[in-house]
């Protein structure tokens, strides 16, 4: 299990991180330069943290107040960089290698040509870096780390440089690696489909603070805040003002019935394809609110139809109704009004 409780002052903002992170993988989730790769970066001892401390399985490998700061090579950490940061002097084979040198050169290369196989590089394992394909050299970095047996495995968008095939062959071989791994990992990325099909708990990360992880499944239903909202892919967030039992939207000029309404409610979200045509709701009694619409604007996407709509006559800010090209099409025989299901009403509190 991983602790770590740690503050950093960085440019523009400081990291105040406070993460538990148990054996399976944790994705940690933020925007461009919100903190998740420094967080990486101090549990592996590249960086220092100016404060508090670090824990992996009951090892102390930073601790502010009792000066105790482990270098990065006796961590035991597995990081693995987006650009795989391979040898360019060594070949893959020397590469796997280098990442078991704690162990007798016949194991190490015993230990090469097992990885090499697990992870389809046989037939490139004499090759160098710049020899190998994007894929390949990512496949031969996660076989360099594995063959260290480390006790934590850390990701920093290991996609981030690949075409949409070969991200998803990798992703392949990264779930059945983190299967048979049992021990923490440490998945940073924002790109929501990848950490939902990844990763089991997800913390949030925003300007340098992090929410307590928690299942996917729970985070995605109930997101919570309107940073973690959004990462999750909820389009349309608003201001709300709670009356009562009702939430007001002055950007949307709708009134929600949203029943009992429990704590600081601030904004509200729903997703795009969560929004229905009135005649479509599955009952009165589910209707939060409804309202005549008119569309502002229309992207046809690949497989959907993006809508832009509004309260008819408003002119108001839109918001984003995707749905699928058929029911799109069979959307102008219908009454032109929209309904909004308490069920999909996300109500947010303040953030971080």
């Amino acid at each position: 299990m991983l602790v770590c409780d740690i503050k950093k002052k960085l440019q523009g903002f400081s990291l105040d991180v406070n993460l538990v992170a148990k054996a399976g993988v944790t994705a940690l989730m933020g925007a461009s330069g919100s903190g998740k790769s420094m967080t990486l970066r101090c549990v592996a001892g590249i960086s220092k943290p100016d404060s508090g401390r670090i824990e992996l399985n009951g090892v102390t490998l930073f601790d502010s107040e009792k000066r105790i700061n482990l270098p990065p090579q006796a961590r035991n950490t597995g990081f693995m960089f987006q650009d795989s940061a391979l040898f360019p002097n060594m070949t893959a084979r020397q590469n796997i290698m280098a990442g078991a040198k704690k162990k007798p050169r016949k194991e190490r290369m015993a230990a090469a040509e097992a990885l090499a196989e697990t992870f389809h590089i046989s037939r490139h394992l004499d090759k160098y870096p710049h020899e190998l394909s994007g894929g390949e050299k990512q496949r031969c970095a996660l076989a360099r780390i594995m063959a260290g047996s480390p006790d934590i495995l850390m990701l920093d968008e290991p996609f981030a440089a690949l075409d949409s095939h070969l991200r998803w062959e990798l992703e392949l071989e990264l779930a059945a690696a983190f299967a048979r791994f049992q021990k923490p990992v440490l998945y940073v990325s924002h790109n929501r489909d990848e950490v939902y099909r990844l990763c089991g708990d997800i913390a949030i990360i925003d300007h340098g603070k992090n929410e307590a992880a928690r299942g996917k499944w729970d985070l995605f239903e109930n997101p919570g805040t309107v940073q973690a909202a959004r990462l999750t892919g909820c389009k349309n967030v608003a201001a709300a003002e709670v009356r009562g039992t009702r939430l007001f939207v002055s950007d949307w000029g709708v009134d929600f019935d949203c029943g009992e309404i429990r704590g600081d409610v601030r904004h509200v979200g729903i997703r795009a394809n969560n929004i229905v045509p009135a005649s479509a709701a599955e009952a009165a009694a589910d209707v939060a609110a409804s309202f005549p619409f008119e569309i502002v604007s229309e992207i046809e996407d690949t497989f959907t139809c993006i809508l832009m709509v509004r309260k008819r006559g408003t002119g108001l800010p839109p918001i984003r109704w995707e749905m699928r090209k058929k029911d799109r099409a069979a959307l102008k025989d219908m009454p032109q009004e929209l309904a909004l299901l308490r069920k999909h009403i996300l109500p947010l509190y303040k953030n971080i």
